[in-house]
């Protein structure tokens, strides 16, 4: 006789599968169930794969065999199973780099929470595991579609805000080809820790180029958090356009941004003397 979870997790209705996943977690007899659970991981139904990966999650820190359906998963053929696969084991115990394939991969799927989820979880690997850090330097400048390049932007921002490697990388990234990766990267500049020269040039040459008003405020906005935290390496040259911008620019917004950075400015040398 086949168990009546069984019947429920095979069922046409997504809700009645996903009702099944979690009602898998208090069943007495659960291990015949990790298998199929272990299916569910690559369901077409999102909330199905998800409601699945939290049960095995659950599970298996009740009862044996869970973590080899979750190995065999990372195996399959199915992207989006490898992922929620992935997304289940770094739920059990710390992520390592076996998870970074179909991790990386993830990155540039068509769902955004997907995508946030699992720079998310790369940041997460990223923390435990050092070899990370060159892998999402690399992504930022060569990865294949732009999602991959912008989210791992966003990761080298959390990983590495400190290190030229990702300076380097980020700076590369405000001349990608993709607006979206620019943007990204503009943003991510503003969370570096030990900045270069060549950032502030940088940040300087897009606020004064008149080619993209969002790029513009995107830079004016970094260059603001930056100088609060370093407010000697801001040419003197670049205050005095930045004033001009404060003064006279026709973008009210990147008027305000400037007149920001300025005041943040002012009163960092104020507390300093």
């Amino acid at each position: 006789m086949s168990h009546p979870l069984l019947e429920r997790l095979r069922s046409a209705k997504p809700d009645e599968r996903v009702s099944a996943c979690r009602d898998a977690v208090k069943d007495p007899s659960a291990i015949l169930l990790i298998d199929a659970l272990g299916e569910a991981l690559g369901d077409p139904a999102k909330a199905v794969a998800l409601a699945a990966s939290d049960a095995l999650a659950r599970l298996a820190r009740e009862i044996d065999g869970v973590e080899a359906v979750v190995r065999r998963a990372l195996r399959s053929h199915d992207a989006s199973r490898r992922w929620y696969a992935a997304l289940t084991s770094a739920r059990i115990e710390p992520p390592t780099p076996r998870l970074l394939p179909p991790i990386v991969e993830a990155l540039a799927s068509r769902e955004g929470d997907v995508r946030w989820m699992a720079a998310r979880l790369l940041v997460d690997a990223g923390r435990v595991n050092p070899e990370v850090l060159p892998l999402v330097v690399g992504l930022v400048t060569g990865g294949e579609s732009a999602d991959v390049r912008r989210m791992a932007t966003h990761c080298v921002r959390e990983l590495g805000p400190e290190r030229p490697e990702s300076t380097r990388a980020l700076l590369e990234g405000t001349r990608d080809p993709d607006r979206s990766v620019r943007r990204a990267a503009l943003t991510a500049l503003a969370g570096l820790t030990d900045p270069s020269r060549e950032v502030f040039d940088r940040l300087m040459e897009v606020i004064t180029d008149p080619s993209d008003a969002t790029n513009r405020k995107m830079a004016a906005y970094s260059l603001g958090a930056l100088a609060r935290e370093h407010p000697d390496e801001l040419p003197k040259a670049s205050i005095a356009t930045l004033r001009e911008i404060a003064e006279a620019d026709p973008d009210l917004d990147l008027r305000a941004a400037a007149g920001r950075t300025l005041e943040r400015l002012g009163k960092t040398r104020e507390a300093v003397g």
